[in-house]
Formats: structure tokens, C-alpha cells, sequence
């Protein structure tokens, strides 16, 4: 479809406060990191569906590190954007600040980039009429660090529907440390055209792993960071959720958990791979700091196949991390 509407990213920035209240933190006070997850991605979605003028449907999201938490009585201030359109997608980037109100101070907590896709009533995806022109020498910068993103996520996808087909439980360390949950999806927990809302289900993997990471460390866990995450099949209304959620790292104070969910048709009895994203907890003692994890013993050849994978992982984490501050601090200076 020619493009009818030619926006600057600038003309599509949306702020949204949101306060935190005792009922969405952590015994510490601490805003917990699913909360945090489905609130961007209401306001990325309330974004994309404004800009789309239909609905769109959450397709991925780029890895998420959590630089500084959110504390009962402050406010998390979500400033979103879009910085590029395709042919049926919009990507989404969202600046998170921690507002003290009283002391009128503001800290950067993270930066998140989303993909989204405009759909019809059948689901499928629909091309839009609206495009992102850069005018400013700091619009365009922000053009061209989402071009980048988007080929990276053409590399990933490509398999897509093959990975929608992988619905067999993930492998983890140990099945102690091991937790299937089930959930039926309910009208309350769906969007437009009765499909899962992805912040709940975020929400949901949160809660998930949190559960395996404060089995293992025998106390209060906090989300550090999410990887990127790839959304392969929407979830309909009256679809049961499998999340399979189990130990796959342990370091000193942190541990990776991982999340897959796959949706099921108890009619048919069809089941389908869903999402599947990696969590990294830290462990933390009452004063919110962090604190050492139990050894985990190795004494089969399949465990330190399953860690040496992890590894990997946690060496690419720890890489993108010491550019993430201050690609976000320089995102912080350039859009608020």
C-alpha cells in the first residue's frame, strides 16, 4: 500500500505514567520486572494501534536489561515511539524512567525496542498506509539504529514456522528446579480479536521463572535481564497456556531460567510452540543487594552440554550489556 501518512518519530511520541503501588512490587518494594514488561507493552501496543489505525499484534522484542528498579510510591515513566514501518510492522521503542514525585528526580531504568504487526480480523497481516520520514539529525539516527534491528530480526525469523512446531518441554538442570504451569486463556486476559495480550503472558513467564529461581536459592529473586523474544503463534481465547519453565545456569549470584510456552487446543488436541525466552535472576538479600547462590553440582555429560550453551549466552548478555547503558542513556538524551 503507498504511503498516505508521512510521520518523523518525533510526531509519535507518547509519555504514560504509571504508579507503583505495594500490590506490584516484591517484599523489597521493588516494582517487579513482569509488571514492568506489561506495562511497556501496553503502552507499545497502545502506540502501534494509534500510528496502525487497526489492531497489531505483538511479534518479537529485542533483549531487555534492567538497569535500576522502580519503587513503591514512585512512578514509571514510559515514553514510547516508532522509529521505523515496513510494509505490515511497526517497531517500537520505549524509554523507562523511575519518577520520584516528591523529590522530583528521575533515574533511567531501561530501554526496550518492540516489533508489532497490523492485522485484519483473520489474523492475518494487512499493509499499512503510514510511513516514518526522519527530519532531525538525532530522528535519523534513531532510523537507522531500527534498520539495524530489523535485519537482525529478519535473520532470526526466518525459521519461524518451523520453530512453531518444536512444542517438546526444554531440558533443564534438574527437575527439582523444574515448573509446568497451565492456564486456561480467559476473555479477561485477551485484546483485540481475542487473542492473549503479550503483556500478560510476560507477566505470567515472570512470575514462572521467578518461582524456579526462588527454589533454588531458598530466597527473593529479582529480573535482571530478558533475551530476546520471538512470538511464533497467537494464543486464542479459550486456548490452554503450557509454561514449561526450568534452571539452565547457575553463577555466583545470578542464574539463568528459561521460559517456554506452548499453546494447546483441547479439542483437537493440537499443540503449538508459542514463545520461548530466557530469564536471568539475581538473588538478593533484605537489603536489596546481591547475595551468593548455593553450588550447583555437575555430575552428568548432558548437564555441562546444557551449561556450556548457557555460557554462551551469558558471555553475549554480558557483551551487549556494556553497550546497553549507554545506548540507552544516549536514547534517554536524544527523545525526552
Amino acid at each position: 500500500m503507498a504511503c498516505k501518512r508521512k510521520l518523523t518519530p518525533f510526531e509519535t511520541k507518547l509519555t504514560t505514567l504509571f504508579q507503583v503501588m505495594p500490590m506490584h512490587a516484591n517484599p523489597l518494594g521493588m516494582l517487579f520486572g513482569g509488571v514492568m514488561e506489561d506495562w511497556m507493552i501496553q503502552v507499545s501496543n497502545m502506540e502501534a494501534t494509534r500510528i496502525a489505525k487497526r489492531p497489531t499484534l505483538l511479534a518479537g522484542m529485542d533483549s531487555i536489561f534492567f538497569i535500576s528498579p522502580v519503587l513503591v510510591g514512585e512512578n514509571a515513566n514510559i515514553t514510547a515511539w516508532v522509529d521505523y514501518v515496513g510494509n505490515t510492522s511497526i517497531d517500537i521503542g520505549l524509554l523507562v524512567e523511575a519518577e520520584n514525585p516528591i523529590l522530583n528526580e528521575k533515574r533511567l531504568t531501561t530501554l526496550a525496542h518492540m516489533t508489532y504487526v497490523a492485522v485484519g480480523k483473520d489474523l492475518r497481516p494487512v499493509p499499512l498506509d503510514v510511513c516514518i520520514e526522519p527530519k532531525t539529525k538525532e530522528e535519523e539516527e534513531i532510523y537507522q539504529e531500527a534498520l539495524k534491528r530489523r535485519k537482525s530480526r529478519e535473520n532470526r525469523i526466518k525459521d519461524r514456522r518451523t520453530k512453531a512446531l518444536d512444542s517438546l518441554p526444554p531440558k533443564g538442570l534438574d527437575d527439582r528446579f523444574t515448573i509446568t504451569n497451565y492456564k486456561v486463556v480467559m476473555p479477561e486476559d485477551a485484546m483485540a480479536l481475542n487473542t492473549l495480550f503479550a503483556g500478560k503472558l510476560m507477566r505470567l513467564l515472570d512470575e514462572s521463572t521467578a518461582l524456579v529461581g526462588t527454589r533454588y536459592a531458598r530466597g527473593p529473586v529479582v529480573t535482571a535481564s530478558v533475551d530476546t523474544t520471538d512470538f511464533y503463534s497467537p494464543v486464542m481465547v479459550g486456548e490452554t497456556l503450557i509454561i514449561y519453565s526450568t534452571l539452565t545456569n547457575i553463577g555466583k549470584s545470578s542464574m539463568e531460567v528459561i521460559a517456554k510456552v506452548v499453546k494447546r487446543d483441547e479439542i483437537t488436541g493440537e499443540e503449538k510452540h508459542t514463545t520461548t525466552s530466557y530469564f536471568t535472576l539475581v538473588h538478593v538479600g533484605p537489603t536489596g543487594r546481591s547475595e551468593p547462590l548455593p553450588e550447583f553440582k555437575v555430575t552428568e555429560e548432558w548437564q555441562k552440554q546444557i551449561i556450556e550453551e548457557s555460557e554462551k549466552r551469558r558471555a553475549e548478555r554480558l557483551e551487549m550489556l556494556s553497550s546497553f547503558k549507554a545506548n540507552a542513556e544516549k536514547f534517554r538524551q536524544i527523545v525526552i
